[in-house]
Parts: structure tokens; sequence; C-alpha cells
């Protein structure tokens, strides 16, 4: 019921019904959440004063402590613990580029040579990301990237697309990288580890 996270019923993509794969005839839409609210197939709508009983909402939408299984999370009734909860997308960041598939040429000239590596990012709540950094040498050391920010924030400040992000690394850097890592961070300051 808050305007300014943009949910949506949606019926059309790209001016086509959706289709069945889609969530045919209607799907909910909800930026900044996980896919699994994204609800498909939707006939109908209830509106409660209560959080669902679904099953699905309790077991499937919770990261538990690491020590927790699946038989104690039922003996203990770890599910219904609402700390666990999966709401807001973590922020994330990913490396598209150098691609599985890519191949460099490497001789005395090309090791030089500056190479652009890609990616992009996202952060959950509407939340803006403002830095991303890759790691060539298992995070001793960090280059900060570019960031594009396509995206325009809605009319409340939220940034709910992808950022995109480059920086460009020589191409000797990536021939003797043994892990090459990406993290993200967000107006709120909320980070990742290394990915």
């Amino acid at each position: 019921m808050d305007p300014s996270r943009d949910i949506m019923f949606a019926y059309m993509q790209n001016g086509e019904l959706l289709t069945p794969d889609h969530g045919f005839p209607v799907r909910v839409i909800i930026p900044g959440f996980i896919g699994g609210r994204m609800v498909k197939w939707l006939k109908r709508v209830i509106i409660a004063p209560q959080e669902s009983d679904s099953h699905y909402h309790y077991m499937d939408n919770r990261v538990l402590p690491s020590h927790v299984d699946a038989e104690l999370a039922s003996a203990e009734a770890w599910w219904y613990k609402s700390e666990y909860i999966i709401n807001e997308l973590n922020i994330n960041s990913v490396i598209t580029t150098s691609g599985p598939d890519e191949i460099l040429p490497i001789n005395a000239f090309t090791t030089q040579m500056p190479y652009t590596m890609k990616g992009y990012a996202y952060s959950g709540g509407g939340r803006k990301v403002t830095r991303v950094e890759v790691t060539l040498n298992g995070g001793e050391t960090w280059l900060v990237c570019a960031l594009d920010h396509s995206e325009k924030p809605n009319k409340y400040g939220k940034y709910w697309c992808w950022c995109f992000w480059s920086v460009e690394v020589e191409v000797l850097g990536l021939l003797v990288a043994k892990e090459i890592s990406v993290r993200a961070w967000d107006e709120s300051f909320n980070t990742q580890l290394k990915s």
C-alpha cells in the first residue's frame, strides 16, 4: 500500500499479453524484493491485517542461521521467526565480462594493454548503489569502478534498476589473477564481503 514502492499488477509485457511462463493472466511486480514475492498466475488479491500463513511464505522465504537444518527448524519453530524472513534484496554485484568463452590474445604487447571489465550491481529497498570495487588479488587491493546509473530515481528518490559498472585493468593483471572478485555499496553503506 506504500506508493513509493512502485508495486504493479502486470498483464502485459512489451505490448503483448503475459505468457504463462511470465505469469499469465496477471503477475505482481514488487521492485527491490526477491522474485519469490512477485506472485505469478494471479487471479485474486486478499488484503489481510495479519501476515500470510501460506506454506511458501514460511518454508521458502527464510534465511536461517547456519546451524539450523530443516529438522531443527521444524522442531523449534524457526520457520515462524519473523527476523529470518527474506524481504528486500541484499546488495549484490556481478561480473559480466570477461565472459566464460572470451579469449584474450596474449603477447608482450597485449599484456600491457588495458582491458575493460564490466558488470552490474543492485540493492533492495530502492537504495542507490554508490560504489563498486574489483580485486584481482584476493582482496589485498581493490580498484574503484566507474558507475553508470541509466535509471533516474522515482519521485520518492527510489532506485529499482541495476546500475552498470566498468573498470580498466591490465591484461597482465588478469593473466596472473588467481581470484577475481567484486563488491558493492549502497547509500546506506550496506556492502558485500566479496563475491
